[in-house]
């Protein structure tokens, strides 16, 4: 009896534990997430794009810088229209590239004859994309053919512009926009030492189809 009772005791020890792991509940590690593939931009804005603007002067002045007698100055006025064309670049949200326009000018001096006829605006543009919207700025080169009047014809006019805009996806081909640029810009004058500086800033409309 005590031989069995013995036994029974063993059997008891060895099963105890057992039974204790059999009340766990078994842990069950989860598997590893791979991670989220990346998803590269649509690149709404890249490629080539053109289209036709029109603007209007909002304040500038003309100053003759004359070598041996004050500076004079008279205000500048009016507007142009023509047409541009550029390529964009697009990575994640940011977009960069260049423009290039054309256009026929009509900003004149308010009290004399001094005009330009065409100007030329060559930029580089960066902006940040939200939805169907582009907000940009720019910086870049600008000539203009000037016309002193009175039968004296400047070389051109040259500088900088600089500026900022912001362009709407109407839908996948057509975009609008407006922008204000600002021109720095100077000219000999009549090939002597004396110079004028035509500073002015113009609000341009733009529509352009994307290609």
């Amino acid at each position: 009896m005590k031989k069995l009772a013995l036994v029974a005791a063993a059997a008891a020890g060895f099963a105890a534990p057992a039974f204790a792991g059999g009340l766990n509940t078994p842990v069950v590690e989860a598997a590893p997430t791979a991670p989220a593939p990346f998803v590269a931009s649509t690149g709404k804005w890249d490629g080539f794009y053109g289209g036709v603007t029109a603007g209007a002067v909002t304040g500038g002045r003309a100053t003759y810088k004359n070598a041996t007698a004050p500076d004079t100055s008279d205000s500048l006025g009016s507007g142009s229209y023509g047409v541009f064309g550029g390529y964009n670049l697009q990575r994640g949200s940011l977009v960069y590239g260049g423009e290039l326009s054309l256009q026929a000018a009509d900003v004149d001096t308010d009290n004399g004859p001094a005009h330009f006829n065409n100007l030329l605006d060559v930029k580089a543009r960066l902006g940040w994309a939200y939805g169907d919207a582009l907000p940009y700025a720019f910086v870049g080169y600008s000539r203009g053919q000037w016309n002193n009047g009175d039968g004296q014809t400047n070389d051109d006019a040259d500088g900088v512009n600089y500026g900022l805009g912001v362009d709407y996806a109407v839908n996948d081909q057509w975009q609008v926009g407006a922008e204000f640029i600002r021109r720095e810009l100077d000219t000999d004058f009549n090939g002597t030492a004396n110079s004028v500086e035509q500073n002015f800033n113009a609000v341009q409309l733009r529509a352009a189809y994307r290609f």
